[in-house]
């Protein structure tokens, strides 16, 4: 991921990369220091990890739903 600097607009990749290669893609959700100002960029207001996990929520909760419905208009 590229991190873009609202001070001096210094663009920051902190990804690894072995033989050109995406290894492991970093992620700005503590936040991070610009090292060309040592401005202290702002993390995402939503980590992607907790979206993810939202969203796999909302998944299983529509599942559930479903499973209620055809409870109780099998009851009936």
């Amino acid at each position: 991921m590229k991190i873009l600097c609202d001070k001096c607009e210094f663009v920051i990749d902190r990804d690894r990369r072995i033989d050109g290669e995406v290894v492991e893609e970093y992620k700005n959700i503590f936040g991070t220091t610009c090292p060309n100002c040592h401005h202290t960029i702002k993390p995402f207001k939503t980590p992607f990890s907790d979206k993810k996990r939202d969203d796999k929520m909302e998944i299983l909760r529509e599942e559930m739903r479903e499973k209620l419905r055809k409870n109780i208009k099998g009851e009936k």
